[in-house]
């Protein structure tokens, strides 16, 4: 299989009224982003709530989106826990129901030492086949996967992708000054894509993708395959509204970002159903944010 590259939306996981699992919704959600002209996605990860899901149904997840894909995109899937015993064991179930790789997390919680992290993405790499997408996201673990940290896991063979949620895309350069294609660079997070595109990212990891992946997909591909950063800039600026909604939180608070994806998917009339406790649903007035941004775009 050739390099993972361009865009990989984190899907959603949609509930119904009772917040079950919705299994219709989302056979319907993924096919969807792939119609919609997607390159790959992920599956039971942050954006699908897989801190709210049950294991058994983190697995109905998975197992719901493999057979629904059908084999027309790559299909990643998260495996992060809180302990390296609890990470390798969802790992090896992902490979073992043939998921073409994994994104993993450092454990939250307990703010590990990059020594630890680096002996808990080798016993991963010890104990499957498959690709390891790493995943650098300090606001939520409290720690930086450091380069020094990242360039040593790609040269040992530990990692091949690394997905980088700093919201400041400086150390997506720094990795492709000292390894090149060695390691392949996706954009984790929302609020900088043309920067990191331009550092030289290939890849987009995307929860916002999830709205309105064709647009999505024709911005990131007009960045790294044309290199027509004009014509990227013009369909940012279609998609900033939305963007500026999943990305900035209110009052100093992080944003409601999964609920904003959830209920711009409601709007444009894909019903995905709300999030999950200890989530709550929008407040009256970022509703009407969300409703006056997707009113503002173009379908």
């Amino acid at each position: 299989m050739p390099p993972f590259r361009g865009l990989f939306p984190p899907l959603i996981t949609p509930f119904d009224e009772q917040l079950r699992v919705n299994e219709k919704a989302l056979r319907d959600h993924v096919d969807f982003v792939i119609e919609s002209g997607v390159d790959g996605m992920c599956a039971g990860s942050s954006t699908g709530e897989f801190m709210n899901l049950t294991r058994e149904e983190w697995e109905a997840v998975l197992d719901i989106t493999k057979s629904q894909a059908k084999g027309r995109v790559p299909i990643i899937a998260g495996g992060a826990d809180m302990s390296t015993p609890a990470t390798v064991e969802r790992c090896r179930y992902a490979e073992k129901m043939g998921f073409d790789g994994v994104l993993v997390i450092s454990p939250w919680y307990q703010v590990h030492t990059q020594r630890e992290l680096y002996a808990h993405f080798k016993a991963i790499r010890d104990a499957i086949s498959i690709p390891i997408m790493i995943y650098n996201n300090p606001p939520v673990t409290g720690v930086q996967l450091s380069v020094d940290l990242l360039v040593r896991l790609t040269n040992d063979g530990i990692i091949q992708y690394l997905k980088d949620a700093d919201s400041d895309p400086y150390n997506i350069s720094r990795l492709r000054m000292r390894l090149g294609d060695k390691l392949q660079l996706f954009y984790g997070h929302d609020n900088n894509a043309i920067g990191a595109f331009a550092f030289g990212a290939t890849g987009w990891v995307s929860g916002s993708a999830n709205f309105d992946p064709k647009r999505w997909s024709e911005f990131l591909h007009a960045c790294i395959d044309d290199n027509d950063f004009v014509k990227g800039r013009n369909i940012w600026y279609e998609m900033l509204p939305f963007v500026e909604l999943v990305t900035v939180g209110e009052n100093g608070e992080r944003p409601d970002w999964i609920a904003v994806i959830k209920r711009g998917l409601e709007v444009r009339g894909h019903n995905v159903g709300t999030v999950r406790p200890p989530m709550l649903p929008l407040t009256p007035e970022l509703n009407r944010k969300v409703e006056a941004a997707v009113a503002g775009m173009k379908f």
